[in-house]
């Protein structure tokens, strides 16, 4: 916690990435046409964002800053973008349960719980996937390529499943209250800002110093 805090308070331009998140969302969600096609291309385009975003962020925090390397750049995109898909098929094979909960007749707070719990797990999920793309990118001068920097970060998060599901969990529900009081309290672009900022730390910035501090058991 110390050594994220004193390595974000010392690179204020780590907002940069935030605000750049905040503004593309609200181009994607002007700019999409409406009807299935536009399903397609809202989801396509956020992947896209998404992806810039976390690897700007990624690359502010790996490095000195100040710069950014493009040949750097493009890897990290690169480990970042390639797991997309498990997510995607994660989407793919919970559609037919999240269906039948619609249109089954069950108790309402049943099917309640039960989209709840495919959200939850799928935030879990790409959290999960998130925090290994980080580990990737400041292990990638270990191996030659996106996909070997992958296998190490996927190590290093099957070697301590432990922490990081107390981690991630515990920031994904620290980000459904926050998300939910700024709502509450503060209508406006400050819940979208701490959508895109908590899982940036909690996925990034943690994983990465976690790594970088030895705390983490070697894959």
């Amino acid at each position: 916690m110390t050594d994220v805090r004193v390595h974000a308070f010392a690179r204020p331009w780590l907002l940069a990435p935030l605000l750049l998140g905040l503004l593309a969302q609200n181009v994607v969600f002007l700019l999409t046409p409406g009807g299935p096609g536009g399903v397609a291309v809202k989801t396509a385009l956020s992947v896209f964002v998404t992806v810039v975003v976390t690897t700007f962020f990624a690359e502010l925090w790996i490095g000195d800053g100040r710069s950014v390397d493009p040949w750097r750049l493009l890897k990290t995109a690169l480990v970042f973008l390639i797991p997309y898909p498990l997510l995607l098929a994660f989407g793919l094979v919970t559609t037919p349960f999240v269906y039948w909960l619609l249109h089954a007749d069950l108790p309402q707070q049943v099917s309640l719980g039960g989209l709840y719990l495919v959200i939850g797990l799928g935030k879990l999920a790409a959290f999960a996937l998130g925090a290994t793309s980080a580990i990737a990118a400041a292990r990638r001068g270990e191996s030659s390529g996106a996909l070997g920097a992958l296998r190490l970060g996927a190590g290093s998060v099957f070697s301590n499943l432990g922490f990081f599901f107390l981690l991630l969990g515990g920031f994904w529900l620290f980000q459904e209250a926050t998300v939910f009081l700024a709502r509450t309290l503060v209508p406006g672009p400050l819940a979208a800002f701490f959508t895109t900022a908590i899982p940036l730390l909690g996925c990034v910035a943690f994983p990465i110093e976690a790594w970088r501090s030895g705390r983490l058991n070697k894959a």
